[in-house]
């Protein structure tokens, strides 16, 4: 839906067929008010998720607000990634899945909804957008085991493997912000910024991220514009990884790079 559609069919409270197939109705004078005041805040440059106060994802209504990053379209291609290694394995029962930087909680979420017999487990470094990914997993009656965690942090006295370990990290280089729409200002920096060239959690990450997978586990990662090149760099140096695919965005650009941790007796003919 466009904007316009999204926000008849919420002050309505209706689909987008309904609004269309009732076109005699009007908007009595409280609705006119409330339409106005979003179109307000929406002029002032805020982004309509914020204003509504909900956001569509994996075909999922999830709650959004700025206590984390409004979940993007290309983000649903890194949870397919995740879905379709995972569907491969021939055991799904007991799977153990986790979430770096859940934000929102919008990838653990759709995990957990769409792969019910998995064991999803959740991070964040920021207590208020991990209060918003609980409220969205009690919204979709499903069970995560969320932790309050800078990366692995909270996991180091944990004795537990992950067959999958799934990120979409903070990618913006902080040189980048003056560039960017100004939407995007009243989200987060906490869920953008990622040092000088945005590399910093892609590091973090794939210097850990072995030690809590299990053999032939897989680590899928979101990625900025024209970073495919310094992430591969990043994983081939850390000697844990093959990177096994690359998938591309709607619009062509490269957007979710998988790996596969290897077994220590194969590292050395990877290198």
């Amino acid at each position: 839906m466009n904007e316009a559609e999204l926000v008849l069919t919420h002050v309505l409270n209706c689909d987008r067929l309904s609004l269309y197939l009732n076109k005699e109705v009007c908007l009595d004078k409280e609705k006119s008010v409330q339409v106005s005041q979003i179109l307000r805040r929406r002029i002032n440059g805020e982004p309509l998720q914020y204003i509504l106060g909900l956001t569509e994802f994996m075909g999922f209504e999830f709650k959004i607000d700025q206590r984390a990053l409004i979940p993007r379209p290309e983000t649903e291609i890194l949870v397919n990634c995740a879905l379709e290694r995972l569907k491969l394995n021939s055991k799904t029962t007991g799977l153990k899945i986790l979430d770096l930087c859940t934000g929102s909680g919008c990838i653990a979420v759709s995990i957990a909804k769409l792969l019910p017999r998995a064991l999803v487990w959740a991070t964040d470094i920021s207590s208020q957008a991990l209060q918003l990914a609980k409220e969205n997993a009690d919204l979709h009656k499903v069970k995560i085991k969320f932790l309050l965690s800078d990366i692995f942090k909270s996991l180091e006295n944990k004795k537990v493997k992950f067959d999958l370990i799934i990120s979409n990290p903070p990618y913006v280089a902080s040189g980048e912000f003056s560039s960017l729409a100004r939407e995007i200002f009243f989200e987060p920096a906490l869920a953008l910024e990622a040092g000088i060239d945005g590399l910093n959690f892609y590091r973090r990450i794939v210097s850990q991220a072995a030690g809590y997978l299990k053999e032939d586990g897989f680590l899928i990662l979101e990625m900025g514009l024209g970073q495919r090149s310094a992430i591969e760099n990043i994983l081939r140096k850390s000697k844990n990884f093959e990177i096994i695919e690359v998938i591309k965005d709607y619009n062509n650009k490269e957007r979710v790079m998988a790996a596969k941790n290897l077994k220590p007796e194969t590292r050395n003919s990877k290198l």
